[in-house]
């Protein structure tokens, strides 16, 4: 359909219309979107730690999976196919893989697989989203090394796309598709009792589209997205998400405080990162200016701020900033760095932070109540602060104006 819109309505809102009057062209995504996957509901798509787990538990010939020792068997005939000489085709094919025990995170190792009676052991390094960091493969191939030094040794660097290892001398890169390859092989072979098939379907089509990619679904979304890049991207950038939800609580938190008088929320100036009040005491100590001079656009030149991480954790701080003051309220900043004993690092700063609570970390079931408490308590600690430092400044500030005069 093309329907012609309105001159006059702005960019955005033509971008929105559009779309959907071509709502149309999503239908093809409800293949995928219509389709239930528990890994989805659990929010652990692509969580690496997640991905272990059931990796482990696949690997272990003795779980409740039904699969017997069909994954770990995969995994060593898929390395010594590939012609790695630390891995013998004929071992891979002829070792007894059942009394192999998988333990994870055994000293911050992702998987670790033992045989006692074959003398057998196989490291797994898993990488989803971060790549390596301080020199851990080296540091894990030691351990083992040191743990196990009479048994058959086997180092694989496991990633979406089978990257090289910064050893590869002594890890084997292997990626996700020859995981899939493994899983859905085994999978055919065995009879698996629904709720493990639905769990390994689940997972064999989250490794699909989340890790390895589902190349007809990047192919219909790449289209859409020409089609229509800048509602989507309108629709990406205010979606609700973590950050938005926890957002929403620290403002209503700060409207019952503000309502309560021991705040003054400046609505204008909040957003999904940043909820900004002042309070009558700091203002004492640091008047508003006459004219909004602030970086903010602001007559005050300092805020309170509720800082949101991204949803996942919010500490709170008060932050000054410099622009548009004279020297005498820079006395007045002087004086608040000497009894704060913060003191900017450098001469020409812009924001600086004299005092900042610690950060509490957001579970996902955090109830709003105790996001409040927490709140209570970082707000607790600001005024603490604020009755200590503001009456010294106010103090400084009248001994100057006495020895001015």
């Amino acid at each position: 359909m093309n329907e012609k819109l309105p001159a006059s309505e702005d960019d955005d809102t033509l971008a929105l219309k559009e779309l959907l009057l071509d709502i149309d062209c999503l239908k093809p995504l409800d293949e995928w979107a219509d389709q239930f996957n528990l890994f989805d509901v659990l929010g652990i798509a692509r969580a690496e730690i997640r991905h272990s787990n059931v990796l482990g538990w696949l690997l272990d010939p003795n779980d409740n999976h039904g699969l017997g020792d069909a994954v770990i068997r995969g995994f060593l005939t898929h390395i010594a196919a590939a012609g790695n000489d630390n891995v013998d085709i004929f071992d891979a094919l002829l070792l007894d893989c059942h009394d192999f025990t998988v333990r994870r995170e055994w000293r911050s190792i992702d998987i670790l697989a033992v045989s006692a009676s074959e003398r057998y052991v196989i490291c797994i390094e898993n990488k989803i989203g971060a790549g390596e960091h301080d020199d851990q493969l080296n540091r894990y191939r030691r351990i083992v090394e040191s743990q196990y030094p009479q048994c058959r040794r086997v180092f694989i660097y496991l990633s979406p796309n089978g990257a090289d290892p910064s050893d590869p001398e002594h890890w084997c890169p292997m990626s996700y598709r020859d995981v899939l390859d493994i899983i859905e092989t085994a999978k055919a072979k065995a009879r698996l009792s629904p709720d493990v098939e639905l769990l390994i379907d689940n997972y064999i089509e989250t490794i699909r589209r989340g890790v390895v990619g589902d190349e007809r679904l990047e192919r219909i979304c790449a289209d859409i997205y020409a089609k229509h890049r800048r509602a989507l991207d309108l629709i990406y950038e205010h979606r609700p998400d973590r950050a938005s939800s926890l957002a929403a609580i620290i403002l209503a938190w700060a409207e019952q405080r503000d309502s309560a008088g021991q705040i003054i929320l400046d609505r204008s100036k909040c957003n999904k990162t940043y909820a900004r009040f002042t309070t009558q005491g700091m203002t004492a100590a640091l008047p508003a200016t006459n004219e909004p001079s602030s970086a903010w656009g602001t007559r005050n030149h300092y805020f309170y701020e509720v800082v949101n991480s991204e949803g996942e954790s919010f500490k709170s701080w008060i932050c000054l900033n410099r622009k548009g003051l004279d020297s005498e309220f820079m006395n007045r900043f002087e004086s608040l760095f000497r009894h704060a004993a913060s003191r900017p690092k450098r001469t020409n700063w812009a924001y600086h932070v004299p005092f900042s609570t610690a950060d509490c970390v957001v579970d996902e079931e955090m109830p709003e109540d105790e996001v409040f408490r927490e709140l209570d308590k970082q707000l607790e600690k600001l005024m603490r602060f604020e009755a200590r430092i503001a009456p010294l400044i106010i103090e400084d500030a009248k001994q100057e104006g006495i020895s001015a005069r």
